[in-house]
């Protein structure tokens, strides 16, 4: 039996996430509790609980995974989606952002990509489109911004003449 115990609406929620997973639209827990209205620990136990009952194959999600949705649903530009998503590649092997989520990375970098393209979004307006506290993404910025040289390599500036340095405002 899958749901002897369990919660339906859990269920149904913990359904709508592995399926965006599957279908390459992947969802944060967040998003899925603002949908159904079932707490993320529900949700969270149910999917693992239903991944093992049925092998499903999901992968991680990734903070790339989120970009596209996130600067689309803030208005940015091309321009600026393609360095966040270097920067976040880059921002993912640096050993002080590792353990932070994919989601807080990604906000952190869309922080810092906007304002280096000069059309900057304050942390509260990515954190209502993230679902990310805004000082979890002023705390991530500012560990990007200590680590702005290993960041922002001379393949960011080549890409756009809009990026400039001087636009990143000071933790």
């Amino acid at each position: 039996h899958l749901q002897r115990g369990k919660n339906n609406d859990a269920i149904i929620a913990a359904c709508i996430f592995l399926a965006c997973r599957q279908d390459n639209a992947p969802r944060t827990f967040k998003e899925i509790c603002a949908l159904t209205k079932v707490d993320r620990k529900d949700i969270g136990r149910t999917f693992k609980f239903l991944k093992s009952k049925l092998g499903a194959a999901t992968g991680t999600t990734s903070s790339n995974d989120l970009i596209a949705r996130f600067c689309a649903n803030l208005n940015l530009d091309q321009d600026t989606r393609r360095i966040t998503e270097i920067l976040t590649r880059k921002a993912k092997d640096m050993d002080n952002i590792s353990g932070k989520s994919p989601v807080s990375i990604a906000s952190a970098c869309i922080y810092l990509s906007s304002h280096l393209m000069g059309c900057g979004r304050d942390a509260k307006a990515i954190s209502e489109i993230a679902g990310v506290g805004e000082a979890t993404i002023k705390a991530t910025y500012k560990t990007l911004y200590a680590n702005r040289k290993e960041l922002l390599t001379p393949d960011i500036f080549a890409r756009t003449p809009k990026a400039n340095e001087a636009n990143l405002p000071t933790p």
